[in-house]
């Protein structure tokens, strides 16, 4: 069926249309005059949605599906969730949103990022770095970017770049032009089973591009680049690198570097945004601009400022000389990474980590290198973990990860009720303190709950 074509006064029915995903192929769809509707259990989290006039069901119900022409739904709802078996019942289409995507893209030019990180911010700087260049691209990411309004922006042209998710081997549906691969880690175990299916699907995605961009400082890229059959660029700072990063800098607010290209010319590259793995994003976004032929140095200019992707390292403000940032770092490297920015950003300051594990799978197979990365805060704070699509699975809590902070020579404090989590934390706080609250659940809540209760107001 022809989804996204304004053919049938029917809506698209988007269940779960608050997610960051969601509400991007909503927001693409209404403006391409197709009539929607969604709901979601926080209908709070459509701000964005609902300040361009679209209205939000509160919850979840069968009658919702109505007279739709379609439900698009994302992987992590249940088959037989009375929505989607209302549907079924009644002859409407039932499409996963990686599918649904998929249909967006189908007859454009696409260039898909994958990776288990990085993955919404390169995909945000490729598409500003395109706009800066004379590209008027269609942009899809997983998360908010300020200067979007929401989480998409629909150029006037045939070209995409969109964030391929690899959960629920997502990205399969899409054949892009152009495939980047930022990183590859051991995630999402409970669809792939072992580390080698996961790379395996990570060889598939990209050996359907024309021209893959892969990362070479990490070891799982490096792996997937070796069974790659397409011609392919390598990207960071070893010397291996087709788009090798050098001199880099780390400064006050951001890092500056010097990226050399497989043609032999370089450009300067410049953030204001902290840590090597924003230079390597950027880096990654470059080569996207060097592949279709544009000029690297305007491109590199655009990106100078940053592209104010919500929840990446996002300072929300100060008060009483306490600074709360908040990111969206759930695994132990992007927590590893958004340490070292914060350390680079406010040197000198004590660090206080609030982390929220998220999945119950994640947190068994990850609590020891949690506790590690966690350890370098001057304190940690653990709170339960955020289940999200999942059931529990016996013996695995929060409080794994919180020992594992203590074996590891850390200062930890167990909070084990999240509504308490902003008055406990505000409790160990001193002036001077640099709060970062981590992860990819309702922590996201918590700093502005924090910087109310010590007088200042998010920012």
């Amino acid at each position: 069926m022809s989804l996204f074509i304004p053919d049938d006064p029917r809506p698209i029915h988007f269940m779960g249309i608050a997610g960051a995903g969601m509400s991007a192929l909503a927001f693409i769809a209404r403006s391409r005059g197709v009539a929607i509707s969604g709901c979601d259990a926080n209908p709070a989290g459509a701000a964005d949605l609902a300040a361009r006039g679209i209205s939000v069901l509160d919850g979840h119900a069968a009658d919702h599906v109505e007279g739709v022409k379609a439900l698009v739904y994302t992987a992590a709802v249940p088959e037989n969730h009375a929505e989607l078996e209302a549907a079924r019942s009644a002859g409407i289409p039932v499409i996963k949103r990686a599918a649904a995507l998929a249909e967006v893209v189908r007859h454009g030019r696409t260039i898909a990022v994958a990776g288990t990180h990085g993955k919404t911010t390169t995909t945000a700087m490729i598409t500003v770095a395109l706009q800066s260049v004379g590209r008027d691209p269609t942009g899809i990411v997983g998360g908010r970017v300020e200067d979007w309004d929401g989480n998409a922006i629909v150029g006037d042209s045939d070209l995409y770049v969109v964030e391929a998710d690899e959960y629920d081997r997502s990205f399969l549906e899409l054949h892009p032009d152009v495939a980047v691969i930022n990183n590859v880690e051991a995630d999402h175990l409970e669809c792939y089973g072992t580390t080698e299916a996961l790379e395996s699907a990570f060889v598939e995605f990209a050996g359907r591009a024309s021209r893959a961009l892969v990362g070479a400082d990490d070891r799982g890229a490096v792996r997937v680049s070796a069974r790659l059959d397409v011609p392919t660029w390598k990207v960071g700072v070893t010397p291996k690198a087709d788009f090798r990063l050098t001199e880099l800098n780390h400064g006050q607010p951001g890092s500056t570097a010097r990226l050399s290209t497989p043609s032999g010319d370089t450009v300067d590259l410049s953030l204001q945004v902290p840590g090597v793995h924003n230079l390597r994003n950027a880096a990654m976004a470059l080569g996207v601009v060097f592949t279709l032929e544009e000029d690297v140095a305007t491109a590199a200019a655009s990106l100078r400022g940053g592209v104010g992707v919500s929840r990446r390292f996002q300072v929300l403000g100060t008060a009483r000389g306490i600074t709360v940032v908040d990111d969206y770092a759930h695994h132990a490297t992007e927590v590893a990474a958004t340490l070292g920015a914060a350390r680079q950003r406010f040197p000198g300051r004590r660090i206080v980590a609030v982390f929220q594990p998220h999945l119950y799978s994640r947190t068994k197979a990850q609590s020891a290198a949690l506790g590690i990365v966690l350890s370098v805060a001057d304190l940690a704070v653990v709170l339960p973990i955020y289940p999200a699509r999942e059931a529990p699975i016996p013996g695995v809590t929060g409080k794994l990860v919180a020992k594992a902070v203590r074996r590891a020579g850390g200062v930890v404090e167990w909070v084990g009720d999240r509504r308490a989590v902003p008055r406990s934390v505000e409790q160990l706080l001193q002036e001077g303190d640099v709060v970062l609250t981590l992860g990819a659940g309702d922590i996201t809540e918590v700093g502005s709950e924090l910087l109310r209760i010590i007088g200042g107001a998010a920012a």
